[in-house]
Protein backbone atom coordinates (compact mmCIF):
# COMPACT_ATOMS: atom_id res chain seq x y z
CA UNK A 1 0.00 0.00 0.00
CA UNK A 2 0.92 3.31 -0.69
CA UNK A 3 2.20 6.00 2.03
CA UNK A 4 -0.81 7.46 4.12
CA UNK A 5 -0.91 11.25 3.74
CA UNK A 6 -1.13 13.48 6.42
CA UNK A 7 -3.16 15.05 7.94
CA UNK A 8 -6.64 13.35 6.17
CA UNK A 9 -10.31 14.70 6.72
CA UNK A 10 -10.13 12.66 9.68
CA UNK A 11 -7.39 13.92 11.42
CA UNK A 12 -8.63 17.57 10.62
CA UNK A 13 -12.02 16.69 11.99
CA UNK A 14 -10.35 15.21 15.12
CA UNK A 15 -8.38 17.89 15.83
CA UNK A 16 -10.86 20.50 15.42
CA UNK A 17 -13.43 18.33 18.05
CA UNK A 18 -10.57 18.28 20.32
CA UNK A 19 -8.22 20.64 20.37
CA UNK A 20 -6.43 19.57 23.73
CA UNK A 21 -6.65 16.43 25.64
CA UNK A 22 -4.33 13.91 28.11
CA UNK A 23 -3.32 10.70 26.74
CA UNK A 24 -2.73 8.22 29.47
CA UNK A 25 -0.39 6.45 27.60
CA UNK A 26 3.71 6.05 27.21
CA UNK A 27 3.22 5.62 23.44
CA UNK A 28 5.22 7.64 21.04
CA UNK A 29 3.43 6.72 18.18
CA UNK A 30 -0.18 8.16 19.59
CA UNK A 31 0.92 11.25 20.73
CA UNK A 32 2.72 11.90 17.53
CA UNK A 33 -1.04 10.97 15.69
CA UNK A 34 -2.35 13.21 17.97
CA UNK A 35 -0.29 15.85 17.35
CA UNK A 36 -0.46 15.53 13.82
CA UNK A 37 -4.01 15.87 14.27
CA UNK A 38 -3.37 19.34 15.56
CA UNK A 39 -4.08 18.29 19.24
CA UNK A 40 -2.42 20.27 22.36
CA UNK A 41 -1.27 16.71 23.81
CA UNK A 42 -0.40 16.33 27.96
CA UNK A 43 0.90 12.67 28.47
CA UNK A 44 0.74 10.60 31.58
CA UNK A 45 2.45 7.23 31.94
CA UNK A 46 -0.48 5.15 33.87
CA UNK A 47 0.99 2.74 36.43
CA UNK A 48 -1.64 0.12 35.23
CA UNK A 49 -1.76 -3.79 35.62
CA UNK A 50 -1.53 -4.82 31.87
CA UNK A 51 -2.14 -8.60 32.33
CA UNK A 52 -4.07 -10.46 29.80
CA UNK A 53 -6.87 -11.61 31.46
CA UNK A 54 -10.62 -12.09 29.85
CA UNK A 55 -12.87 -14.77 28.13
CA UNK A 56 -11.87 -12.92 24.13
CA UNK A 57 -9.64 -10.74 22.89
CA UNK A 58 -12.14 -8.33 22.79
CA UNK A 59 -12.75 -8.28 27.25
CA UNK A 60 -8.93 -8.55 27.15
CA UNK A 61 -8.16 -5.23 24.70
CA UNK A 62 -10.82 -3.24 26.77
CA UNK A 63 -9.77 -4.19 30.29
CA UNK A 64 -6.55 -3.12 29.68
CA UNK A 65 -7.70 0.21 28.11
CA UNK A 66 -9.36 0.74 31.15
CA UNK A 67 -6.94 -0.52 33.65
CA UNK A 68 -5.11 2.54 32.45
CA UNK A 69 -7.80 5.31 32.38
CA UNK A 70 -8.45 4.36 35.76
CA UNK A 71 -4.81 4.42 36.85
CA UNK A 72 -4.58 8.06 35.53
CA UNK A 73 -8.05 9.14 37.23
CA UNK A 74 -6.88 7.87 40.60
CA UNK A 75 -3.28 9.61 40.11
CA UNK A 76 -2.45 12.90 41.41
CA UNK A 77 -2.06 14.55 37.66
CA UNK A 78 -5.60 14.15 36.56
CA UNK A 79 -7.07 16.97 35.59
CA UNK A 80 -11.08 17.20 35.63
CA UNK A 81 -11.20 19.48 33.09
CA UNK A 82 -9.52 17.70 30.17
CA UNK A 83 -10.62 15.08 28.28
CA UNK A 84 -8.44 12.28 28.55
CA UNK A 85 -7.67 9.00 26.52
CA UNK A 86 -6.00 6.00 27.39
CA UNK A 87 -5.58 2.74 24.60
CA UNK A 88 -4.58 -0.74 24.22
CA UNK A 89 -3.98 -2.68 21.00
CA UNK A 90 -3.94 -6.48 20.11
CA UNK A 91 -3.35 -8.13 17.02
CA UNK A 92 -4.73 -11.40 16.39
CA UNK A 93 -4.05 -14.35 13.51
CA UNK A 94 -5.74 -17.06 13.37
CA UNK A 95 -7.40 -16.62 16.32
CA UNK A 96 -3.81 -16.47 18.40
CA UNK A 97 -2.97 -13.02 20.01
CA UNK A 98 0.61 -11.24 18.49
CA UNK A 99 1.61 -9.18 21.09
CA UNK A 100 5.30 -6.83 20.65
CA UNK A 101 8.27 -8.89 20.03
CA UNK A 102 10.88 -9.66 23.07
CA UNK A 103 13.90 -9.18 20.58
CA UNK A 104 14.94 -9.54 16.51
CA UNK A 105 14.95 -12.69 16.04
CA UNK A 106 10.84 -12.68 17.70
CA UNK A 107 9.93 -10.05 15.75
CA UNK A 108 11.35 -12.06 12.32
CA UNK A 109 9.10 -14.67 13.45
CA UNK A 110 6.13 -12.75 13.56
CA UNK A 111 7.14 -10.99 10.37
CA UNK A 112 6.90 -14.40 8.78
CA UNK A 113 3.23 -15.54 10.22
CA UNK A 114 2.01 -12.80 8.66
CA UNK A 115 3.49 -12.93 5.16
CA UNK A 116 0.74 -13.48 3.05
CA UNK A 117 -2.18 -13.21 5.33
CA UNK A 118 -5.00 -11.65 7.16
CA UNK A 119 -4.75 -10.42 10.18
CA UNK A 120 -7.06 -8.36 12.85
CA UNK A 121 -6.04 -5.16 14.75
CA UNK A 122 -8.33 -4.82 17.84
CA UNK A 123 -7.40 -1.35 19.84
CA UNK A 124 -9.58 -0.17 22.72
CA UNK A 125 -9.95 3.55 24.12
CA UNK A 126 -10.89 4.23 27.86
CA UNK A 127 -12.25 8.07 27.79
CA UNK A 128 -13.16 10.51 29.81
CA UNK A 129 -14.73 13.41 29.54
CA UNK A 130 -15.48 16.30 31.87
CA UNK A 131 -18.59 15.70 34.04
CA UNK A 132 -19.59 12.81 32.18
CA UNK A 133 -19.00 9.19 33.48
CA UNK A 134 -16.10 7.28 32.04
CA UNK A 135 -16.57 4.53 29.36
CA UNK A 136 -14.46 2.35 26.98
CA UNK A 137 -14.93 1.63 22.75
CA UNK A 138 -13.68 -0.89 20.50
CA UNK A 139 -12.92 -0.81 17.20
CA UNK A 140 -11.21 -3.61 14.68
CA UNK A 141 -9.89 -3.34 11.39
CA UNK A 142 -8.32 -5.80 9.14
CA UNK A 143 -4.53 -5.81 7.85
CA UNK A 144 -3.90 -7.93 4.93
CA UNK A 145 -0.15 -8.39 4.34
CA UNK A 146 1.47 -9.03 1.25
CA UNK A 147 3.52 -11.95 0.63
CA UNK A 148 7.29 -11.34 2.18
CA UNK A 149 10.59 -12.50 1.04
CA UNK A 150 13.30 -13.03 3.77
CA UNK A 151 14.90 -9.94 2.81
CA UNK A 152 11.81 -8.14 2.83
CA UNK A 153 11.45 -9.26 6.45
CA UNK A 154 15.27 -8.63 7.19
CA UNK A 155 15.22 -5.02 5.59
CA UNK A 156 12.38 -3.81 8.04
CA UNK A 157 13.86 -5.56 10.90
CA UNK A 158 17.06 -3.51 10.35
CA UNK A 159 14.83 -0.52 10.80
CA UNK A 160 14.20 -1.15 14.55
CA UNK A 161 10.88 -0.28 13.58
CA UNK A 162 9.27 -3.85 15.20
CA UNK A 163 10.63 -3.33 18.58
CA UNK A 164 7.72 -2.34 20.92
CA UNK A 165 5.06 -2.61 18.40
CA UNK A 166 2.51 -4.88 18.69
CA UNK A 167 2.49 -7.74 15.41
CA UNK A 168 6.48 -6.32 15.05
CA UNK A 169 5.57 -3.22 12.57
CA UNK A 170 4.34 0.11 12.64
CA UNK A 171 2.00 1.53 9.89
CA UNK A 172 2.90 4.84 10.73
CA UNK A 173 6.29 4.57 9.73
CA UNK A 174 7.68 2.20 7.20
CA UNK A 175 5.46 -0.53 7.88
CA UNK A 176 2.92 0.22 5.28
CA UNK A 177 5.69 -0.89 2.81
CA UNK A 178 4.65 -4.92 4.06
CA UNK A 179 1.07 -4.01 3.34
CA UNK A 180 -1.17 -4.52 0.67
CA UNK A 181 -4.39 -2.91 2.26
CA UNK A 182 -6.18 -2.45 5.04
CA UNK A 183 -9.82 -3.13 5.63
CA UNK A 184 -11.49 -0.90 8.17
CA UNK A 185 -9.66 2.92 9.93
CA UNK A 186 -6.73 2.26 9.44
CA UNK A 187 -5.97 4.69 13.13
CA UNK A 188 -7.32 1.68 14.23
CA UNK A 189 -3.93 -0.60 13.18
CA UNK A 190 -1.61 2.51 14.51
CA UNK A 191 -3.03 2.13 18.09
CA UNK A 192 -5.71 4.41 18.51
CA UNK A 193 -8.84 4.45 16.57
CA UNK A 194 -9.76 7.99 16.12
CA UNK A 195 -12.74 7.84 14.09
CA UNK A 196 -14.67 5.44 17.17
CA UNK A 197 -13.71 8.27 19.98
CA UNK A 198 -14.53 11.11 17.60
CA UNK A 199 -17.71 9.55 17.40
CA UNK A 200 -18.60 8.79 21.03
CA UNK A 201 -17.51 12.01 21.87
CA UNK A 202 -19.99 13.74 19.37
CA UNK A 203 -22.72 11.36 20.67
CA UNK A 204 -22.49 12.42 23.83
CA UNK A 205 -23.50 16.30 23.25
CA UNK A 206 -20.20 17.96 24.10
CA UNK A 207 -19.13 18.75 20.67
CA UNK A 208 -20.49 19.98 17.87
Amino acid sequence: MERIAEPDDLMLRFGKAVPSLTLASSSPNRKALLERCGCRVRTYAPDADETRSGRNPEEIVTSIAGRKLAAYLSSAAYERESIAIAADTLVLINGMLLGKPKDEEDARKMLRSLSGKEQVVLSAAGIKIPNKEPYIILDKASVIFRPLSDDDINTYIATGESIGAAGAYRLQKTGYTLIDRIIGDWTTVVGLPLAAILDSICQRGNHE
